[in-house]
C-alpha cells in the first residue's frame, strides 16, 4: 500500500477539533467523512479507507484525561463516528453511483455526537467544582440557568463575585480561581444546551445527582 494516498485524503480531517464546533460543523466534517470513505471505497481504497478512520475519529474526542461519566462518552463517540464512517465505506463497495451522505442519517449522527460531547464537556467541569469549597455557591447559579431567563453575563459576574469574595476572606487564591473557571465551564455547557430541553433536563438531573451532600 502506498503511503501518499492515506496522507493526501486523510489533510481535511486533521486540524479539526470539535470541542468548539457547531451543531452544523459537526455535520459538516461528519459529511466529509462519509463521502471520503465512501469515495476511497468505490475508488478500490479500503485499506487506506479503513486506516484513515484513525485519523478521522481522533478528531471528535479531546486529548485530554477521561475517567467515568467522560470516557464513557468519549467511547460512545468513538462507536459512532465509526459505525457512521463504515456506512459510507459499505455505500462505496455496494454502489456505483455519485456518493451522497443520507441526510437523515447525517443529522441523526451530528446530534448524537454533539450531545454525547456535550455531555462529557459537562462532567468534566463539574467535576472540577464540586469537590471544591465552592460548590454551593456555584448549584443556585446553575438552577438558574434552567428556571430563569438570566443571561450569560449575569452569570459571570455572579462567578467572578464568588472568586472575589474569596480572595477578599484570605482564600487561596489558585483555588478559587480554577474553582471559577470551572464553574464557567459549566455556564458555558449549560447555555450551549439552553435551546434542546432534553439536554438541558439530562445536565440539571446529572448536576442534581452529583452533588456533594
Amino acid at each position: 500500500m502506498e503511503i501518499k494516498p492515506l496522507l493526501i485524503l486523510t489533510l481535511p480531517f486533521i486540524s479539526f477539533y470539535l470541542n468548539a464546533a457547531s451543531l452544523n460543523e459537526f455535520s459538516q466534517k461528519l459529511d466529509e467523512g462519509y463521502r471520503y470513505a465512501c469515495n476511497a471505497t468505490q475508488t478500490g481504497n479500503a485499506e487506506v479507507a479503513s486506516l484513515a478512520l484513525e485519523n478521522y475519529r481522533a478528531n471528535f474526542t479531546t486529548s485530554d484525561p477521561k475517567v467515568g461519566f467522560s470516557q464513557i462518552m468519549n467511547d460512545e463517540i468513538n462507536k459512532v463516528v465509526s459505525n457512521f464512517f463504515r456506512m459510507g465505506m459499505i455505500q462505496g463497495n455496494t454502489s456505483t453511483a455519485a456518493c451522497e451522505t443520507p441526510s437523515e442519517l447525517l443529522s441523526q449522527t451530528a446530534l448524537a455526537v454533539y450531545s454525547r460531547q456535550e455531555k462529557a464537556a459537562l462532567a468534566s467541569s463539574l467535576d472540577a467544582v464540586r469537590f471544591t469549597e465552592y460548590a454551593a455557591q456555584a448549584y443556585p447559579i446553575f438552577d438558574s440557568i434552567r428556571s430563569t431567563s438570566i443571561s450569560e453575563d449575569e452569570v459571570i459576574n455572579q462567578i467572578n463575585k464568588i472568586g472575589n469574595n474569596a480572595i477578599i476572606n484570605d482564600k487561596n487564591a489558585i483555588d478559587a480561581s480554577n474553582a471559577t473557571s470551572a464553574m464557567k465551564n459549566v455556564v458555558t455547557v449549560l447555555f450551549s444546551a439552553r435551546s434542546d430541553p432534553e439536554l438541558m433536563q439530562f445536565m440539571m438531573g446529572y448536576i442534581d445527582q452529583h452533588k456533594l451532600h
